[in-house]
């Protein structure tokens, strides 16, 4: 038994077992578990050998109770070190790093980048924007504060709260942007009105001499503010005016608003929120605009205000309700110098009372049957962009497009109903065919945006492909390179899983034919 016992735990004669200090004792000790799963006790000479092990790890017990918290102090004080060598690193690559030395012009030119390329910034957000840029280093600073178009966007989004030093910033970013036009952007809500907000637009309004392009989204309490201000009224620099006026559903805008009215220089102007723009409303200088863009709930209540703005050249309007009053059908407004429509929602009632002889775009949503031949037969004009949303797709799209010979860009928003054929008529239309090129329409047609909602197999997508690609691949055909234009783009937004013919367009792309595809 004694001899058994011995063999199982007796250990290598190599390993250290000495050092009174504990800094050698031994790794390889007996592994008594075994006999610790007896009641057998051990031999002699295991005795022996548990105690030699015994007061050696015993030693080493003193020895590592001792030298744990020195390591740990000695670990602690590196890691400092390391820390204070990992910033004197960094400092010292700051300060050879090539960016200090790269002249002002260039410094302009990537500020110039970064900054143009994120939305623009609160003046009063201090950790962003201009304001941590201008405190990185000496250089950076001047570069910035010398560039004073860096300073002349002040873009002031609603807040619930505007902190207490919001004049003073305010009024410094102003102070840097000198004597240059600027650009305002201001955002207040009819529930954050207060003294403070109102002297937030005060600082504005003392600098309205320099306004150029002015975004205000306000309510008709700080609207009373803009018209009584003789300031604002004499504005002579702006030259785009985009308000939105924050009113409650169905609160009228009680007495007349002369805003802007004496401003020489302004000549585009966006108007929303208002339920009647009228001369008695707002007092603007209409008569010399060349755009305008406007919302109101009624048709006929643009025609009040397009009646004073014969020098229009951009329009584009929106109404959200039919008729009021339907206007009499003598009532047609002649806009000469208009060369741009856009007509949403019910607003495209006002086709039938307009005559624009040298439009050139066109855009409307679900006009009434016959109503976009009509207006282009009235007007005599050579349209060049089309855009028509129509849902159902009906057959007065073609009807308007054998109009339109002089088309270059068409853009077609069209919800195709079950078992129809008129997209089908309208691809058949538009492909072309060397042997019967009096039958393609659309000649001179560059670039085509199609966004087709369908049910079934209503796409027609072989028969899609075979137009786009009669209109790309025709070099072979001398007729065809005399008389059809070449398509430059075209755009597919559909409800379809991907299909082969796809796979066919895309690869246009590689020939030069800028091809978009997206399926929703």
């Amino acid at each position: 038994m004694s001899s058994s016992s011995t063999q199982n735990y007796n250990y290598s004669s190599d390993s250290r077992t000495n050092g009174s200090d504990g800094r050698y004792a031994s790794r390889n000790h007996p592994n008594i578990t075994p006999h610790l799963l007896t009641n057998i006790p051990p031999s002699d000479n295991d005795a022996q050998l548990f105690l030699e092990v015994l007061r050696n790890f015993t030693v080493q017990e003193a020895f590592l109770q001792k030298e744990i918290p020195f390591l740990e102090a000695t670990l602690t004080r590196r890691r400092a070190e390391l820390l204070q060598a990992q910033e004197v690193i960094r400092q010292h690559k700051l300060a050879l790093s090539p960016v200090r030395r790269l002249p002002t012009e260039l410094l302009v030119e990537i500020f110039l980048h970064v900054l143009g390329s994120e939305d623009s910034e609160d003046v009063l957000e201090l950790s962003r924007g201009l304001w941590p840029l201008s405190q990185v280093c000496g250089s950076w600073r001047s570069a910035i504060l010398d560039h004073t178009p860096f300073w002349t966007t002040v873009y002031l989004p609603w807040r619930r709260q505007y902190p207490q030093y919001a004049v003073h910033i305010l009024s410094l970013f102003l102070e840097r942007s000198r004597s240059k036009p600027i650009i305002v952007d201001f955002t207040c809500r009819g529930r954050g009105t207060s003294d403070f907000t109102r002297a937030i637009l005060g600082v504005l309004m003392s600098q309205s001499n320099r306004w150029e392009t002015c975004r205000l989204t306000i309510p008709v309490e700080l609207l009373a503010d803009l018209a009584d201000s003789r300031v604002v009224r004499r504005a002579d620099t702006i030259r785009h005016l985009d308000l939105s006026l924050d009113l409650p559903f169905g609160s009228p805008v009680a007495g007349l608003y002369d805003i802007f009215a004496e401003a020489g220089a302004l000549r585009s102007i966006k108007l929303s929120g208002f339920p009647n723009i009228s001369p008695t409303t707002l007092r603007l200088p209409w008569s010399q605009l060349t755009r305008y863009q406007a919302t109101q709930d009624f048709p006929e209540l643009h025609l009040t205000i397009l009646r004073l703005t014969s020098s229009l050249e951009e329009c584009s309007l929106e109404s959200s309700r039919p008729w009021h009053r339907v206007p009499p059908p003598t009532d047609v407004l002649h806009l000469p110098k208009l060369r741009r429509l856009n007509l949403e929602g019910t607003a495209v009632l006002l086709l039938q009372f307009l005559t624009t002889p040298n439009l050139r775009s066109l855009g409307v949503d679900n006009p009434e049957e016959g109503r976009i031949q009509s207006f282009l037969a009235r007007s005599n004009c050579r349209l060049q962009g089309l855009e028509i949303e129509s849902t159902p797709m009906g057959s007065d799209v073609l009807d308007a497009l054998r109009r339109t010979p002089d088309l270059v860009k068409l853009v077609l928003n069209l919800a195709l109903p079950r078992n129809s054929t008129v997209f089908k008529e309208l691809l058949t239309a538009l492909k072309y065919v060397p042997d019967k090129p009096e039958e393609c329409k659309l000649l001179h047609l560059k670039e085509l945006h199609l966004s087709v909602y369908h049910s079934g197999d209503g796409l027609c997508a072989n028969e899609l492909a075979a137009m786009i690609m009669s209109r790309w691949r025709f070099s072979g055909h001398p007729t065809a390179q005399k008389d059809l234009a070449r398509l430059k783009c075209f755009t597919l937004e559909t409800n379809s899983y991907w299909l082969p013919v796809f796979d066919t367009l895309k690869e246009l792309n590689h020939e030069g034919l800028d091809t978009f595809i997206k399926l929703r």
